[in-house]
């Protein structure tokens, strides 16, 4: 309970942020009101999002990256929940935390800037692959019940929680770290993924030195 309750104040501290973060930022052209188009030039761009809504562009922005704040220590303790019940409460309490920020974003990028329409969503350069990342939100939801009803996983379960771990990871350093709009965007995307990669390399390491160990006795 102490995990989740930890994971619950940061998912509190890390929205309430992002919108204050907003509201005080809403005068200011942090984000650009045109989509990033490439090999296009400036004069012919047209703002997809009007003056009116950069507050909800803002917000839109602000909670992805809370999402990304969130589900990086859920992805970087990811390899170490079989091993450790610490770090399978801390990766289920924050992968839960984070999938409630990234809902509160996707709300608002599909209904408040784009108001619902998927016609807008589909041609947008500022979203480059609105399906999947439906999927991924839809799946990232039944891993999630999974992950509260059935603690022991199972081969299958075990199969489609490395593929969805895998998916976050792509999407979510692609989504910031190559795709994002201002620099620091991409500073965050590439801190999560310098954290997750070491956090890899670190359950690589104890990994192998485990079978060696336990290789040893049996070689004499």
């Amino acid at each position: 309970m102490g995990q989740l309750t930890i994971a619950a104040v940061c998912l509190i501290i890390a929205v309430a942020a992002a919108f204050v973060s907003a509201n005080a930022t809403r005068n200011d052209p942090i984000f650009s009101l045109s989509p990033p188009v490439k090999d296009t030039a400036p004069h012919s761009v047209v703002p997809d999002v009007p003056e009116a809504r950069r507050l909800d562009l803002h917000r839109t922005f602000f909670t992805a990256w809370a999402a990304l704040l969130l589900v990086t220590p859920a992805l970087c303790l990811f390899p170490f929940r079989r091993s450790s019940a610490k770090a399978a409460g801390y990766w289920l309490a924050f992968w839960t935390a984070s999938y409630l920020a990234f809902l509160i974003h996707l709300y608002w990028a599909i209904f408040v800037i784009f108001g619902g329409d998927w016609a807008r969503i589909s041609n947008s350069p500022r979203v480059s692959a609105p399906v999947i990342d439906i999927v991924f939100a839809a799946w990232w939801g039944v891993d999630l019940l999974l992950a509260w009803a059935v603690r022991d996983d199972k081969s299958l379960v075990k199969f489609e929680r490395v593929l969805i771990y895998l998916m976050a990871i792509a999407l979510f350093i692609a989504g910031s770290a190559i795709e994002g709009e201002i620099w620091l965007s991409k500073a965050l995307g590439f801190t999560s993924a310098g954290a997750i990669a070491l956090a890899l390399f670190v359950w690589i390491v104890r990994h192998l030195r485990a079978r060696t160990l336990n290789a040893v006795p049996a070689s004499r």
